[in-house]
């Protein structure tokens, strides 16, 4: 509400704009002040006030006017909509020159943590940056380790981390005084139950991560500075930037996250070229001397992790199956987690995330990580083995291969073959559990998993057997055999993917009509135009009548696909009489015309010509059987005038085959 302006003072808008330009002692700034004494709580005495601080009294202000500032903004109420106070009086106030030391601690002492993280914003003073500094370490309790409850009663530094845009200085304090993370088994307590207490504690570490990277998306690269030197956090900060709001990553950031996590991939492809040559007859000893060069050129890091699985005790039959799976298990759970929205942003879309245009990243840059993702699991290609436990049919490995297939350039033959193996060993999966009911290992139904399953591998199997090179970038659909494809199906598909799909099968006039067609069913494309594709057919004019004359067969649908042809039709820069005559009649009369309430003029002066002056042809064709839905809406306009203006029966509807 805003404050009620005092009888002796002039309009609060007008002292506003007076001071802004004036002395600390001068008339206007005196009545100001006055001004403030009387004047009630609301939004038009926080406006003076935050112009007299920001203005004349910038430099030197009496101690009452500072503390009415920040009461003021402690006393007003919550805006709807806001997640937190934002508080700038109050910080104003308390970066101001004049503000005594002692009155700006107690006050943060008795303040929220969300109001002490509205204050530690950039805006604040150095003054005020520094007390709030003191002021969340004296809050905060040092050696917490994190915990499930830690969720539902945060820290201190957890709640000032969830303020967007703190001051650099306040972000790092809030950092060191954060929990560690899940504690490591001291050799004493049951371990099932530390792994049931750490597992839990690993979740809250991993949703504590989650907030604080979507809260400071400006402190993106200052946050995996630290986290360098802290493990337990760096891990997680790196997949959260990968897999949960890569779209907020600063685009060079995004690059060197994901050309980071490429890296451990390396590791993996050692681990099971290595654990291969032991489950092949190889002892420990001759596996290191067999790959000694290898090991050799690896990280100090990636020989002890390789080290661990040549223990003897590494050897079991379970464990070494894994080992031997390393490469192709961290394509497949990088394609299904880390990698899932840089892979297919149009999936982030469809979670309600930003389209891809409103990523930080370009689309370039996100299709360039995508083939270089494809690239590496090539290599995951050609280690991939089918499941040797056969009991236990596991469906896992068609997301990734789908990835490789859509985002590389060009797929060898020998991967296409490796692919179909792939394909052939989840249809067996699939088959040996066709009955299965209950939940997967990824928590999805049985039922849910194998429809997706399905859905895939009827995605997959084109990628695959079309021979022709995918276009450079990347590629996010091959649509096949070009006999029979219908216009549905070449709608769906990416402008340049259609476009090089045309140029392939040039000559074949069948499939420029259902390109045509695919028109009325996304008629927006960013540069192909509905007649690029006309100027591709050999009889151009003649297949526009002809599609048009047995619209309800070729075309078929509701309303929305014969009005969007009538509009492309007329939309051209050409419809002559014989083409115009032949559009479904209640389309073309509701065909729109240079405004909202219009129709298109071709129609309107065509209709009018045929009709002419005759009330009993007007009125015959305002009783004719078009409709908007149903099988009089295929009546074309030029039947309907005929007839209305020869007074014949009404023809029949054209026939649907």
């Amino acid at each position: 509400m805003a404050a009620a302006e005092s009888r002796t003072s002039l309009p609060f808008d007008f002292l506003r704009t007076v001071i802004a330009q004036a002395s600390d002692d001068s008339p206007p700034t005196r009545m100001a002040v006055e001004a403030i004494r009387t004047a009630s709580q609301g939004t038009d005495r926080d406006g003076l006030l935050m112009a007299l601080l920001t203005g004349p009294l910038a430099q030197s202000a009496p101690e009452w006017l500072l503390a009415t500032a920040v009461e003021s903004d402690l006393n007003r109420e919550p805006q709807p909509y806001m997640t937190t106070d934002r508080m700038e009086l109050a910080r104003v106030a308390l970066s101001h020159p004049a503000c005594p030391d002692a009155y700006r601690a107690r006050f943060l002492r008795e303040c929220t943590e969300a109001q002490l993280g509205g204050l530690g914003r950039r805006e604040g003073g150095a003054a005020l940056i520094r007390a709030v500094v003191a002021e969340l370490h004296r809050r905060s309790t040092t050696g917490l380790t994190i915990t499930p409850e830690l969720l539902t009663t945060p820290t201190p530094a957890q709640l000032v981390l969830s303020e967007h845009g703190l001051h650099e200085d306040v972000f790092v304090a809030a950092l060191d005084c954060l929990p560690f993370g899940p504690d490591k088994h001291d050799g004493e307590e049951d371990v099932e139950a530390w792994m049931e207490r750490h597992r839990a504690a690993s979740d809250a570490w991993d949703n504590m991560w989650s907030g604080i990277l979507r809260a400071q998306t400006e402190h993106h690269r200052p946050l995996l500075a630290w986290s360098a030197r802290h493990p337990a956090a760096d891990r997680v900060v790196r997949e959260h930037l990968l897999s949960s709001l890569p779209w907020h990553v600063e685009p060079a950031l995004l690059e060197e996250v994901a050309a980071h996590d490429l890296e451990y991939f390396g590791r993996a492809v050692l681990l099971t070229r290595v654990s291969r040559s032991c489950r092949d007859g190889l002892t420990p000893a001759q596996a290191r001397e067999r790959y000694a060069d290898e090991l050799a050129a690896a990280s100090q890091e990636e020989r002890d992790y390789v080290e661990r699985f040549l223990d003897e005790e590494m050897q079991s039959g379970y464990l070494q199956t894994m080992a031997c799976r390393s490469a192709v298990a961290w394509v497949e759970r990088a394609g299904r987690q880390t990698w899932r929205f840089l892979l297919n942003p149009g999936e982030a879309r469809r979670l309600g995330r930003p389209r891809e245009r409103e990523w930080l990243a370009s689309e370039e840059l996100v299709a360039a990580l995508g083939t270089r993702f494809a690239t590496i699991s090539l290599t995951a290609l050609s280690l991939w083995e089918p499941d040797p436990d056969s009991r236990y049919p596991v469906v896992r490995d068609l997301g990734w291969l789908h990835a490789l297939l859509v985002h590389l350039p060009e797929v060898p033959d020998e991967a296409r073959q490796k692919a179909r193996l792939v394909v052939q060993d989840t249809r067996r999966a699939l088959s040996a559990r066709s009955g299965a009911h209950g939940y997967s290992s990824s928590g999805h139904s049985a039922w849910e998993e194998n429809r997706r399953a399905n859905e895939l591998i009827a995605t997959i199997m084109p990628l695959v057997t079309d021979p022709v090179p995918a276009l450079p970038g990347r590629r996010t659909a091959s649509l096949g055999d070009p006999q029979g494809i219908g216009f549905k199906k070449l709608a769906d598909a990416d402008e340049d993917v259609l476009v090089a799909y045309l140029d392939r099968h040039m000559g074949n006039d069948t499939l420029i009509e259902e390109a045509l067609l695919c028109f009325a069913a996304r008629s927006y494309r960013k540069s192909l135009t509905f007649d690029d594709v006309l100027a591709r057919h050999s009889a151009p004019q003649q297949t526009l009548l002809d599609l048009t004359l047995h619209l309800r067969r070729r075309l078929g649908g509701g309303p929305d696909l014969r009005g969007s042809w009538a509009e492309i039709i007329l939309a051209r820069p050409e419809c002559p009489a014989e083409l115009l005559r032949l559009l479904p009649a209640w389309s073309a009369l509701k065909a729109r015309g240079p405004h909202y309430d219009t129709t298109h003029p071709a129609v309107a002066a065509y209709v009018t010509k045929a009709l002419g002056d005759s009330d009993a042809a007007w009125q015959r064709f305002a009783a004719s059987p078009m409709s908007h839905a149903g099988p009089s809406a295929w009546h074309r306009l030029g039947d309907l005038l005929d007839a209305a203006v020869k007074g014949t029966a009404w023809p029949t509807p054209p026939p649907a085959r």
